[in-house]
């Protein structure tokens, strides 16, 4: 996976895309630099990963797998 920065007018915004070129996620805002939008980009996937290292799945019948 890996992110573009788009530009979109005098705007420009993010998006995650997967090996096939398809979004998996895109910012909901636009900002008002490309210096910006690769933060939020940044900020994004470093969230990600925080939740990936906590990854809990649960199931009615016994408990917490992971």
């Amino acid at each position: 996976m890996h992110f573009q920065i788009r530009q979109a007018g005098n705007l420009w915004s993010w998006v995650l895309l997967n090996e096939a070129a398809e979004t998996v996620a895109e910012s909901h805002r636009t900002f008002p630099s490309a210096a910006q939008a690769s933060a939020a980009a940044l900020a994004f996937a470093h969230l990600v990963s925080r939740a990936g290292k906590s990854l809990t799945v649960r199931s009615s019948s016994s408990g917490t797998l992971l």
